[in-house]
């Protein structure tokens, strides 16, 4: 894409395993990064459990996809940000993330908000 590309801006706030909520957000990532959108990811609150990995969604009759995140990047340029203070609880030796997550205060998370246009919360 142009060097100017528009940022379609995503906040992700809901847990996964949710029933087909927690995939919608997945599958409207995978539509703009497709049609070349740069994507900005914010995971907030119960979203950002969307990004850890080692979790089974088969065993509980639940949609399958979360890890769909993986290939996002495949696609199209993704940025993921994390509040620090949640990175922090989640963050350790083992923890397995489905992105490239970048830690970031609520004001710079904000600031980057506003850089995207389209914006959408789901």
């Amino acid at each position: 894409m142009a060097e100017n590309a528009t940022k379609v801006g995503l906040i992700v706030r809901s847990a996964p395993f949710q029933g087909r909520s927690g995939r919608d957000q997945l599958d409207l990532a995978l539509a703009a990064g497709s049609l070349g959108f740069e994507l900005e990811l914010f995971f907030i609150g119960d979203g950002v459990l969307q990004l850890l990995g080692g979790r089974a969604c088969d065993a509980a009759g639940l949609p399958g996809g979360i890890r769909g995140w993986q290939s996002l990047p495949e696609l199209t340029p993704v940025t993921a940000w994390v509040s620090r203070a949640e990175y922090s609880a989640l963050a350790g030796p083992d923890t397995e993330w489905m992105l490239e997550v970048q830690p970031a205060g609520l004001s710079e998370m904000s600031r980057r908000v506003l850089d995207c246009a389209p914006l959408m919360v789901v």
